[in-house]
C-alpha cells in the first residue's frame, strides 16, 4: 500500500515569481523538444547558494565522479512519461548523476542549479526543509494544437511513500499558463524533499502514467562511474609520464 508522505500534505503552490528567460525564444515562447537550452555556464563560486558540498550534506548521495570525464547524454538519464498528447521528460539534477554526463551537458544542467541556487534554498526553506532539496529538470511537450498539463500531478514514489513537489520554479516564461501550443515545450525546476533516495527503487508518476526507468538508469550510472574513474586515472598517468 502506498501512503502519501506527510511532507506532501503541506499546502502546495506553483511558484509564479517573475523570471527573465536566459535565451530568446521564437514562436511565442516555444522551443524545440530536444533543444539544449540553458542559462549558461557559471561556477558555484560566482553565485551564492549551490555548492557540491552543500548538496552532498543535504541529500542521500552516491560518491561523486570526477568532473569532465563523463560521456552520457541527457537522454541517458531521462525518465520519459506519455500522458495522452503530453510528453513529460524528467531529469534528476542530483550532482552524482549529472556529473557522469558529457562535459557540455553537465555544464548546462548544473548551471540551472547554480544560477538559481539561492532561490532554490529559499523556496525549500519556506516549505520547511533545511539544506539542498532534490531538484528535477522537467519538460512538458506536445505536438497537438492545444493541450493542458497539471504541474502538481508529477509525483515520486519510493520506500512506500508518495512525494509531491515542495515547490515549482518555472524556467520558460509561459510555464504558469499550464498550456501547450503545437510543438511547444514548457520547462520548470521541481523541488522535492532531500530525503528521497534515488539509489532505491523509484517510480515517477504523472496522472495515471508511471515509469520505473530510473532503476535501469542507476545501472547505467554505476557502469559510467567506473569508466569515468578509469579515464581520469589514465589521464593522470599520461600527465606524470609526459616529458
Amino acid at each position: 500500500m502506498t501512503m502519501e508522505h506527510p511532507l506532501s500534505l503541506r499546502p502546495r503552490r506553483l511558484a509564479i515569481s517573475s523570471f527573465i528567460a536566459f535565451w530568446t525564444v521564437a514562436c511565442g515562447g516555444s522551443v524545440a523538444p530536444d533543444t539544449s537550452v540553458g542559462p549558461g555556464v557559471a561556477s558555484a563560486q560566482e553565485v551564492e547558494g549551490w555548492t557540491a558540498e552543500l548538496e552532498a550534506e543535504s541529500a542521500t548521495s552516491r560518491p561523486l565522479g570526477p568532473v569532465g570525464f563523463g560521456t552520457l547524454s541527457q537522454d541517458d538519464i531521462t525518465v520519459l512519461l506519455q500522458d495522452g498528447n503530453v510528453r513529460i521528460k524528467v531529469v534528476p539534477l542530483a550532482e552524482w548523476a549529472i556529473r557522469l554526463t558529457a562535459p557540455d551537458t553537465y555544464n548546462r544542467l548544473n548551471s540551472y542549479k547554480v544560477a538559481r541556487g539561492k532561490e532554490i534554498l529559499d523556496r525549500a526553506s519556506r516549505a520547511g526543509e533545511r539544506g539542498w532539496p532534490l531538484v528535477l529538470f522537467v519538460t512538458y511537450f506536445s505536438r497537438a494544437v492545444e493541450e493542458s498539463f497539471e504541474p502538481n500531478d508529477l509525483q515520486i514514489q519510493t520506500k512506500g511513500f508518495l512525494f509531491r513537489p515542495l515547490d515549482i520554479l518555472p524556467v520558460t516564461p509561459d510555464f504558469t499558463r499550464e498550456r501547450l501550443r503545437q510543438q511547444d515545450t514548457q520547462i520548470a525546476l521541481y523541488l522535492f524533499p532531500p530525503e528521497i533516495d534515488l539509489d532505491l527503487p523509484t517510480t515517477v508518476a504523472y496522472g495515471g502514467e508511471r515509469s520505473s526507468r530510473w532503476d535501469g538508469i542507476r545501472s547505467i550510472l554505476d557502469s559510467e562511474l567506473a569508466q569515468a574513474h578509469s579515464r581520469a586515472g589514465a589521464g593522470t598517468e599520461s600527465d606524470e609520464t609526459a616529458p
